[in-house]
């Protein structure tokens, strides 16, 4: 069986829709549609609800909170105002899963689609930049607009197989964990969950959970066995809530297996806009990146650990370190160097400069003014035509110095 991540990658199920123009739906619509938001942060409560108003008329809506200040904003705002729309005071105990899965439950089992959201507050100071940017990724993906709800909406009719739309992984400057294998230590538990719902599906803890967050888009069908569990408060851990490795954060990236199980595939979704910003923020990431790292093309990644171990060994054992070559290849070589807190003694060249030369805040040195001996090493770091001249100079002031490693591309 194919693993859900690898699915969504061969189905290039990344799918960009547009915020201001409605390309989709001409006919009536005739499934049930609901959208449960759980809040809980009087602070924020205002920025969910100015999303909410995009919500159509004909979409039912759910709002759940334990916060009594929360609640009493809900009740004075005039989403409350809809016909078609509940408020249901929860536990404080579970958090937005159980709002899911104990709040809403039963109704949304009444639904042919749901769309699941919830706030998010930052744990500190520092985090503060990363969840505004995480919280505006999970609003505008799912609720942007009028327009773009109905775009999603048409997605999944016109694809039979497509059973949960999430948002991506946010653009963070900190929080790394999306950019990695975000089971962190969650898999153990996912795993347990996945085997007492019996289901079929390849869970596999060297490939990323495709979702994170506990936010979608969902043919109710697609996880009907995690809704058909009569969940209720008792089965999610306490106040306060650990910051990983609970139930919680086990269902949070099960939801793409349940829907594997129930023969539905999973895709992010985004909007045109967040795309834009999500394309030119990846660019000048990846720009970053080869200019800090030294890296010439991105297949240089696969085999970049095991370069920068053979160098960091050749750099441990000297107390000098000169890269030979003080154009675009040594500038790389030093960058990796520096990201490592291994800074070179010099950059050098064959020539001798009468004026002082300094590159990237290192001086350039000739060849012909260093000490040639076992604390010197010597990183040849220019294009493969000039090595073998490089190699004799070094060996006219020294025969057979064997203190030289050779800078390549892999």
């Amino acid at each position: 069986m194919e693993n859900v991540h690898d699915i969504k990658k061969r189905k290039k199920l990344n799918i960009i829709l547009p915020l201001n123009l409605n390309y989709s739906i001409t006919t009536s619509i005739s499934q049930r549609i609901l959208i449960v938001v759980h809040l809980h942060y009087a602070s924020t409560v205002n920025y969910y609800l100015k999303y909410m108003e995009s919500i159509p008329d004909y979409i039912d809506i759910i709002i759940t909170s334990s916060e009594k200040k929360v609640n009493k904003i809900l009740l004075q705002s005039d989403i409350s105002k809809r016909i078609n729309c509940k408020i249901f005071e929860k536990e404080n105990r579970g958090r937005d899963i159980s709002a899911l899965l104990v709040a809403s439950r039963k109704e949304i089992l009444k639904y042919d689609y749901v769309c699941f959201l919830h706030d998010k507050k930052a744990k500190n100071t520092s985090s503060i930049n990363d969840t505004s940017e995480w919280i505006k990724c999970l609003c505008e993906n799912t609720i942007g607009s009028t327009n773009y709800i109905e775009n999603v909406l048409m997605t999944f009719y016109e694809n039979s197989n497509l059973g949960l739309l999430v948002p991506p992984p946010p653009i963070c400057e900190y929080d790394t964990t999306i950019y990695l294998n975000s089971w962190t230590v969650n898999y153990p538990l996912t795993a347990e969950l996945a085997q007492k719902m019996n289901l079929h599906c390849d869970l596999n803890i060297n490939k990323p959970p495709l979702t994170l967050g506990t936010v979608f888009w969902a043919k109710v069908s697609a996880l009907k066995k995690l809704f058909e569990i009569e969940w209720t408060y008792e089965d999610f851990d306490d106040e306060p809530l650990a910051g990983d490795g609970t139930i919680s954060h086990a269902i949070e990236r099960i939801l793409a297996y349940v829907a594997q199980d129930a023969g539905y595939d999973t895709g992010w979704v985004m909007t045109d806009r967040y795309a834009g910003e999500r394309i030119e923020y990846s660019h000048l990431a990846l720009a970053s990146v080869f200019s800090s790292y030294g890296l010439y093309e991105i297949s240089e990644l696969k085999s970049y650990e095991n370069r920068m171990n053979d160098l960091l060994k050749f750099v441990d054992q000297f107390e000098h370190i000169y890269v030979y070559g003080s154009g675009k290849i040594g500038k790389r070589c030093f960058c990796m160097l520096n990201n490592k807190g291994k800074k070179p003694t010099a950059f050098l060249e064959s020539a001798v400069h009468q004026d002082p030369k300094v590159v990237l805040g290192l001086s350039v040195l000739s060849i012909y003014q260093i000490n040639l001996d076992n604390n010197c090493g010597i990183i040849i770091a220019v294009d493969e035509k000039y090595q073998e001249e490089i190699l004799r100079t070094i060996y006219s002031i020294k025969q057979d110095f064997p203190n030289i490693h050779f800078f390549i591309r892999s």
